[in-house]
């Protein structure tokens, strides 16, 4: 809806097209509970933005202090070209399109990432601080100075649909994976995941499936671990919705199709010449759905490839700390802590609770207990997320068990 709606008014009138957004959603809340969810959900939806898209029109029209560009030429039936772009194919297009205007070099790389997030996917601002570790106020301020600039730039989304440059589908594609990220992990849901997120990533990353383009094999690649981690998603929760460790996943509830339509892409990814950062994090996701277990992980061609990953990313401390992780299982457990304690010191993310839970884990499964709590504990205080706090609770009671029992 957002980028039919943008296709009629332009992007310069932002925060119009997103409060008929809403309004058409909250009027199928207020409808669809009497009367129940229509044969058509999405052409129903639909089709009452467009009433409203007219309605504002009108409004604007016999205001006195309405905006000149919502007044369309006499020549233009609104009702009709609203219908006209309204197909699936012309759907598929303005999306792709507002995906690709949002990748702007109008817009920093940050911003692009910010714009996208919110316009296409919904993103609140506390999602879109957590996906790219920045302060609430600074994502206000980014958004306000995007709105700004499709004000200023009225024309922005008259741009030709063409293939993104390397630049721009670098940052396409790292949206669409902190898209998948934040459903996979919510910030704010007190289910933890969020599916319809996770498919809305994936949706948004086929629109990207062209042979043709460059970025085919890193598209491919993307899918592959997007479903890779997809189907582990009836195993990561507890009934009481408390996390489980990938350690304590019952595997059997892993979804095999899902696993098999990884293969299916990363079968087509690695056909490319170029290696990219996707093909090896979707590989490492492979070695952990096809472990029989977990004790039977393939730890060392796993550290391998996060040595691999550090190469082609070397300023990104959680690369670091996941090949850590990895390695903690291979050697000595105190070459590990100290440096995840260097990398927590150099990384500027020492307010991140990962490092402390990382170094409450390798203590707890070499006996020190302690340790452990003590760190579990500064996790607790460190983590925001209520999921988050319950997992820990869970593995502080755990230590403190296993404590009683030894001294017993």
């Amino acid at each position: 809806m957002t980028a039919i709606l943008s296709r009629i008014f332009g992007l310069q009138h932002l925060d119009l097209i997103l409060d008929i957004v809403q309004d058409t959603f909250e009027t199928a809340l207020t409808r669809w509970r009497f009367s129940g969810i229509p044969d058509n959900p999405s052409g129903w939806l639909m089709k009452v933005a467009k009433n409203k898209a007219l309605n504002a029109v009108k409004r604007a029209q016999k205001s006195e202090s309405f905006s000149p560009d919502l007044i369309l030429p006499a020549s233009i039936d609104l009702e009709d070209h609203f219908d006209q772009i309204c197909t699936d194919h012309e759907i598929k297009d303005s999306q792709l399109r507002l995906l690709i205007i949002c990748c702007q070099p109008v817009f920093s790389s940050r911003n692009q990432i910010i714009i996208t997030l919110h316009i296409l996917s919904g993103f609140g601002v506390p999602e879109i601080a957590n996906a790219l570790l920045m302060k609430e106020e600074a994502v206000k301020k980014s958004l306000s100075r995007c709105k700004s600039s499709f004000k200023a730039i009225p024309q922005l989304l008259n741009v030709p649909v063409v293939p993104p440059s390397n630049e721009q589908t670098e940052v396409l594609l790292r949206i669409l994976y902190l898209i998948f990220n934040e459903g996979y992990k919510t910030t704010r849901a007190r289910k933890g995941i969020n599916n319809d997120l996770c498919y809305e990533a994936i949706r948004l990353t086929k629109l990207l499936l062209n042979p043709k383009q460059a970025c085919y094999h890193q598209v491919n690649a993307l899918l592959a671990l997007m479903f890779f981690n997809l189907s582990r998603f009836p195993a990561r929760l507890t009934e009481t919705a408390e996390w489980l460790s990938l350690a304590e996943q019952d595997r059997t509830l892993w979804e095999i199709k899902f696993i098999q339509e990884g293969f299916y892409y990363l079968d087509i990814s690695t056909q490319s010449t170029q290696l990219h950062r996707l093909h090896l994090e979707a590989i490492i996701a492979s070695l952990h759905c096809t472990a029989p277990n977990f004790k039977q992980t393939n730890w060392a061609k796993i550290v391998y490839l996060y040595q691999q990953l550090e190469l082609l990313e070397p300023d990104s401390p959680y690369i670091r700390l996941n090949r850590i992780i990895a390695q903690s299982y291979l050697q000595n457990a105190a070459a590990c802590i100290k440096e995840i304690n260097a990398l927590e010191m150099s990384s500027g993310l020492r307010q991140s609770f990962l490092f402390s839970a990382t170094k409450a884990d390798i203590y707890y499964r070499t006996g020190e207990r302690d340790k452990a709590i003590l760190a579990y504990e500064d996790a607790f205080q460190l983590s925001n997320a209520p999921l988050e706090k319950k997992f820990l609770l869970r593995k502080i009671a755990e230590c403190k068990s296993d404590g009683h029992k030894d001294s017993a």
